[in-house]
């Protein structure tokens, strides 16, 4: 049985946004907290191979990310998978939205 194919982060980013692009939609803005939930899944990594919530906030300040003091620690405690939340709910709201603009036309 053929493995299935996968694919990394950086090629679904340059599809979501060469997709966003030909749409003509806005480029999306995320504040701090917003980009710590959206690395959840780095920062859990980065945690596991021992890196305190200090180290991980600046390395995210170093990206001239604002961040409110211990944003990185509260968001610990936060649910994962936003990232995923996020880009299911616009893809559901998209095809909804197609669906109605499909519809209009008929």
């Amino acid at each position: 049985m053929a493995q299935a194919r996968t694919y990394t982060t950086e090629q679904i980013a340059v599809v979501a946004r060469e997709l966003r692009e030909a749409a003509g939609a806005d480029e999306e803005r995320f504040t701090g907290s917003q980009v710590v939930d959206l690395l959840d899944g780095e920062i859990r990594s980065l945690r596991q191979r021992g890196f305190t919530n200090e180290r991980i906030t600046g390395m995210l300040v170093s990206f001239d990310i604002e961040l409110k003091k211990n944003e990185v620690e509260r968001r610990s405690r936060a649910p994962g998978n936003l990232l995923r939340r996020l880009l299911w709910d616009r893809a559901a709201q998209s095809q909804s939205a197609d669906r109605h603009s499909v519809g209009s036309r008929l």
